[in-house]
């Protein structure tokens, strides 16, 4: 007779004491991280490429435009010494060399966003793969709690590694060489680790993937623009000490070159993993603490189609129209600015009086970073495409279409959203230019007409970026991923082209190099007329194929 066990449930639920710590919470761990690292095949390397090659033009320009130590002390005194330039791009007391003027020049901005591109890729690893249902398969199996959080922080980590090194190797044939090139790689490299501790916890505390990738990104954009205060100032230098990014200019390579903020960074990958595993252990799968706001049982206020993308599309523009929207302030607050940079120099503003006539040099800065803005915009329409593939995926297209909806409207409801999506976020973006404009004492009422003018122009081309974008996801729902390096691609042959020595028929491949930039050029309406009908055509190609395709 088998005898009958005494051990009660509790007793059951008590770890193996001969199970190691590591096969207890990280079994499976290398599987998933093969899986992790099949999911970023493309878009991890894409984005290294997309920094060395930005870097690259960075370097190449600084090396055509100031080949000598006296052109770079210019380059000090004059949009070095600009209290906006300082703000956005950090002080110039080292750029004695070709490679310094470059870290100088592409420095903190792309260091900050190396440490966004780390918060997304771990939250699209560990909260994303939550929300469509996907952990709780793998969980269900021979896998330990935090295996999947660790698999995607690896993959996080060694995107950021990857990167700090490309961009310090970049420098090598500029000059750059010894412990500086080492700083500049602790730069990349530890605000990135520091992200990657940053985004696990968010990933954990945040619902949904939306919010974890909001509130990690805000505090790495947070604090990039708190460091700019002393820069700008000379004032408040504590603020340097409160992010990584901070600590990063700290890092000072080619002056101080001081490694110790690079340790603070692993000191926030360690707090900020360890925290991550700590919740992760204790809250439910698929909760979190900061949560979106339950909606009513029922309502009467969504009753059509068009409602419906309306008010699922809302939260997700609103981050993007806030995101520009902010940036634009700062660029507009740096507009008067660059018209000082003309001052003092009769040759430099006889060149620009015969070139631009009444336009000064700080409108044609205005025109150019909208149209920069105008192409960021335009990947609003890429995430809403992405939603909707996640809608379809889920078996949620599919409740909706069992309505009385027919397939037509449902997509063209959506291109209506995305369409006034764009006018909306593009209208907040010139807004803000203007805002910061008349604040730092531009003026309004010229500067306005200029920019709603330059606007004006420039939404047709987003349209049809926008409109390309939604007939990919109306041929197959995956080939919504290839809008991100569709608009990638739009702003480096358009606006950004004058950064790379590229035949005419290459740029013309970017809608945005047919805009004619009014007022800093006259307007043309047949290139207008023919993206608006581009635009609509495309439109009702994806129309037409999304009725006759299989959903789910």
């Amino acid at each position: 007779m088998t005898p009958i066990s005494t051990a009660t449930s509790s007793d059951a639920r008590l770890p193996n004491p001969r199970i190691s710590f590591t096969a207890r919470y990280f079994s499976g761990y290398r599987l998933l991280l093969r899986l992790a690292v099949r999911r970023e095949r493309i878009i991890a390397p894409v984005t290294v490429i997309i920094f060395v090659i930005l870097d690259l033009a960075t370097a190449a320009s600084i090396a055509s435009m100031y080949p000598t130590a006296e052109k770079r002390r210019e380059l000090a005194a004059g949009p070095g010494a600009n209290s906006a330039f300082r703000f956005l791009l950090g002080d110039t007391i080292h750029i004695d060399s070709t490679a310094s003027a470059v870290v100088w020049r592409a420095g903190l901005f792309m260091i900050a966003a190396v440490g966004v591109c780390a918060v997304l890729m771990v939250v699209r690893g560990t909260r994303k793969e939550e929300e469509l249902g996907r952990v709780e398969l793998i969980r269900a199996g021979v896998v330990g709690p935090l295996a999947p959080l660790a698999a995607a922080a690896t993959v996080a980590a060694a995107f950021s590694v990857v990167v700090g090194l490309a961009m310090s190797l970049v420098l090598i044939p500029f000059g750059g060489g010894g412990v500086a090139v080492l700083v500049v790689f602790a730069q990349y490299a530890g605000t990135g680790l520091a992200a990657v501790g940053l985004g696990m916890l968010t990933a954990q505390v945040a619902a949904t993937s939306h919010i974890a990738n909001l509130v990690g990104s805000a505090i790495v954009v947070l604090g990039y623009l708190l460091r700019g205060v002393p820069d700008a100032t000379g004032d408040w230098a504590c603020l340097r000490w409160v992010s990584p990014v901070g600590w990063a200019e700290l890092a000072d390579p080619f002056g101080a070159d001081n490694l110790a903020p690079f340790l603070a960074s692993l000191g926030v990958l360690v707090v900020g993993a360890g925290s991550a595993a700590w919740v992760s252990m204790r809250r439910d799968l698929g909760g979190g603490v900061i949560a979106p706001r339950a909606g009513p049982e029922g309502t009467a206020r969504i009753p059509t189609v068009e409602a419906l993308a309306a008010r699922l599309s809302a939260p997700l523009l609103r981050s993007w129209a806030a995101g520009l929207a902010t940036y634009a302030l700062v660029v507009g607050f740096m507009q008067p600015s660059v018209e000082q940079l003309a001052e003092g120099n009769d040759v430099f503003q006889q060149v620009l009086t015969a070139q631009l006539g009444d336009i000064g040099l700080g409108t044609v800065f205005a025109v150019t970073m909208l149209s920069v803005l105008s192409v960021a915009a335009s990947a609003w329409v890429v995430n809403l495409a992405e939603r909707l593939r996640a809608e379809e995926s889920g078996s949620r297209t599919e409740v909706i279409l069992a309505t009385p909806t027919s397939r037509g409207r449902y997509f063209l409801a959506h291109a209506a959203v995305a369409a006034l999506g764009l006018v909306v976020v593009i209208a907040v973006a010139a807004a803000g230019m203007v805002i910061g404009n008349g604040i730092a004492g531009g003026g309004w009422v010229t500067p306005t007409v200029h920019i709603a003018q330059t606007a004006a122009v420039l939404l047709p081309a987003a349209l049809l970026i926008g409109a390309l974008v939604l007939a990919l996801y109306a041929v197959r729902p995956a080939l919504a991923h290839l809008g991100w390096p569709i608009v990638v691609a739009a702003l480096f042959l358009g606006p950004l082209s004058g950064m790379f020595e590229l035949p005419q028929w290459v740029r013309d491949i970017s809608p945005f190099t047919h805009v004619p930039l009014v007022p800093v050029e006259p307007m043309r309406w047949l290139p207008t007329v023919v993206m608006l009908c581009v635009s609509a055509a495309i439109v009702a190609g994806g129309w037409l194929r999304f009725r006759r395709r299989d959903v789910g």
